[in-house]
């Protein structure tokens, strides 16, 4: 449901789109990151870990099953804690006979390899009965709100970035400033205008402007039940360029991440709010707005969700104004979390014609982006015909501009350079020959893009 950021779909003329390019970096490898948060002191007893010993052993045991090479050192990484941790949790499992060292371990205590007895195969089918979670010791929950309390920033676009990102875009000077104002102000926000003009570009573009480093533990704990909160099709992992640090005291049960962005769309449902409990694999998933805690969530195509506009803003406008949030998992408990980032909306529709008053209000930045002009369109079309290897002919982009403007019964979209200049790549193909705008290419991929006949070539 929710996603990452994702190459850009090209809504307005975004150059670099169609050009055959090496896969990009992970963000986090783009800029040189400084200062990274310290990772909390690693535990090195059973007891300091805050988690019932059963659980522990649980967890011992279902890795123990899953693992190739069974050994404490092997196990430690799995579990991502402390090596002394793990001996100790495989001592009180010898002394209840669940498992026993093999024939093929080695002198060293570290290269003692485990196996499971009759018993523990039992024991561990149970465990897996209760939960069938297997990865990092989770992390008490009220640790993870300690954590929380020191890192108060909202993950808004850094300003300089987010107006670099933006030059790649045809739009007006008063609009860019609008956007980058509402963007980076760290308060709601809501992009609305015709489709096609590039709302959702400019969302797409704010992920790379975001910065920052913040810890997310890959999992927590409370009241018997695990919520699991990395997701690594959101979170992006910063690793440390201290070699140390892998063998150092730090609790690998934490993450560095840089600060998320979550993208959700018109699949959005009322469910998705809440933390959802996979009875399958026995634990529960952050919904998106826990997710992209101190980070960016864009919510795309406001309006067309499942879930209402009243009952979307009453829930998550609501929380950011008391920067907390009520959950419930699945035993009906309730849980509030810390609620600290960043909202923007982007809708096709009129904030007043969706929304209340009290609503309004409580999102300050309503930025419409406009149709282009003209000689945007003009423009976008020189870009899209540049980055997408098309030839312009005599008067090719001014006809193109003419015939999309009569085409669209003066309805002209950003999105529209980029669609007509595809099929006239796709009528050259399948002729055999260079693709080239010109005016009665122009014509026939009109006429096909937009279900009518654009008139004639010449004047009128």
């Amino acid at each position: 449901m929710e996603h990452g950021y994702a190459a850009s779909a090209g809504n307005l003329a975004v150059a670099e789109s169609y050009r055959e390019q090496p896969a990009s970096p992970p963000r986090a490898a783009q800029q040189q990151l400084r200062g990274l948060p310290a990772l909390p002191p690693a535990p090195d007893r059973l007891e300091d870990l805050g988690l019932p010993d059963r659980f522990i052993e649980d967890l011992a045991l279902k890795t123990l099953h899953r693992i190739t090479v069974p050994t404490p050192i092997s196990i430690a990484s799995a579990l991502r804690v402390h090596p002394a941790i793990v001996r100790e949790a495989l001592d009180e499992l010898k002394r209840q006979r669940l498992v026993e060292t093999t024939a093929a371990s080695g002198r060293l205590e570290s290269e003692w390899q485990y196996r499971l007895t009759e018993a523990g195969l039992h024991e561990a089918e149970n465990a897996f009965a209760r939960s069938r979670y297997v990865g990092p010791v989770p992390v008490p929950i009220a640790d993870y709100f300690r954590a929380l309390e020191h890192d108060a920033e909202v993950g808004a676009p850094d300003p300089v970035r987010l107006a670099r990102a933006l030059q790649q875009l045809v739009l007006a000077r008063d609009v860019v400033a609008k956007v980058c104002l509402a963007l980076t102000s760290g308060r709601p926000a809501m992009l609305w205008g015709a489709p096609g003009n590039g709302k959702t570009t400019i969302l797409e573009l704010c992920s790379e402007a975001i910065t920052g480093v913040t810890l997310l533990p890959v999992a927590v704990y409370v009241s018997g039940h695990i919520i699991k909160l990395y997701d690594d099709l959101v979170h992006v992992v910063v690793e440390s360029d201290d070699a140390n640090e892998v063998t150092s005291s730090s609790d690998r049960r934490w993450l560095r991440i840089r600060r998320p962005f979550v993208f959700v769309g018109g699949e959005l449902r009322h469910e998705d709010l809440d933390l959802a409990y996979d009875s399958a694999v026995g634990y529960h998933q952050a919904p998106p707005h826990l997710k992209a805690h101190g980070g960016l969530l864009a919510i795309d195509d406001f309006g067309r969700q499942q879930v209402s506009p009243h009952a979307l803003l009453n829930r998550w406008i609501a929380s950011l104004e008391r920067g907390e949030d009520t959950m419930t998992l699945v035993t009906g408990e309730r849980i509030t979390f810390p609620f600290r980032s960043t909202i923007c909306f982007s809708t096709n529709l009129e904030p007043r014609s969706m929304l209340e008053e009290a609503h309004l209000r409580r999102i300050p930045y309503k930025i419409r982006i406009p149709e282009p002009t003209p000689a945007q369109m003009s423009e976008i079309f020189r870009r899209f015909a540049e980055a997408m290897n098309v030839e312009v002919g005599p008067g090719g982009i001014e006809t193109a501009v003419e015939m999309v403007h009569r085409a669209s019964d003066g309805n002209s979209r950003s999105c529209h350079p980029r669609d007509v200049l595809q099929l006239i790549i796709e009528e050259a193909r399948f002729v055999k020959r260079p693709a080239v705008l010109e005016p009665a290419a122009s014509r026939r991929a009109c006429e096909i893009y937009f279900a009518q006949d654009p008139g004639p070539l010449g004047p009128g």
